[in-house]
């Protein structure tokens, strides 16, 4: 269980996947994240994303915010009693736009969200707090693009790697084997777990018969 350019690195140490070193690695994405305290109820009480819905202009200095969610709707102690937490995420390319410029930035998303929730405009602007922004490099694996992208719903199977069936025993699992979000590495978790029991129940049966 790892992102995919360690499982690679890993596999290549497997007899027969040593051509696995010459291959080019997924590309990575690489994201932004604030996160912001208020007190008082979240503005959306379901346990949801928030996506930026804007089109062509998503993900520019205007509009850098992609998504954001409030994990302490979730979760009531992300935040101290009567707060809560949001988390907005940005993507690379709006990132690098306002590389050095925190406080642009930080403006900019709160200039574009508050318009989301517009009965919560002032509260947005003037009262939410900004606790840290993280850059977060390699964050996820790519969905579309590259050798190996991280777009299949369902999971592949753990027991394989870029279509060669894996040594009896040897699983893999992570986003990259199945789409490029956490449920996406749950889900190849699950399937990785899943085989992995299968396969330890039928070798505990061929003990008991022999």
């Amino acid at each position: 269980a790892t992102d995919g350019a360690i499982a690679q690195k890993l596999l290549t140490n497997v007899d027969g996947f040593e051509s696995l070193d010459s291959l080019p690695e997924q590309p990575q994405r690489n994201v932004g994240c604030l996160y912001y305290t208020f007190e008082g109820p979240a503005p959306v009480e379901d346990p949801i994303l928030v996506l930026n819905g804007i089109g062509e202009d998503a993900g520019t200095e205007k509009f850098p915010a992609n998504n954001l969610c409030f994990p302490s709707v979730v979760n009531d102690g992300y935040a101290p009693e009567g707060y809560n937490l949001c988390s907005v995420t940005v993507l690379d390319d709006a990132m690098e736009i306002y590389k050095g410029r925190p406080e642009e930035l930080d403006a900019a998303v709160r200039q574009q969200i508050s318009k989301w929730f517009t009965g919560r405009r002032g509260e947005v602007m003037e009262e939410w707090e900004l606790k840290k922004i993280f850059y977060i490099p390699r964050a996820q694996p790519g969905q579309l693009k590259g050798p190996f992208p991280a777009n299949v719903n369902g999971g592949r199977a753990a027991n394989t790697y870029r279509e060669k069936t894996l040594p009896e025993g040897l699983f893999v699992c992570g986003d990259h084997m199945a789409t490029a979000t956490l449920n996406g590495a749950l889900e190849s978790g699950d399937n990785a777990g899943a085989m992995a029991a299968k396969a330890a129940a039928n070798a505990n049966k061929q003990a008991i018969a022999a």
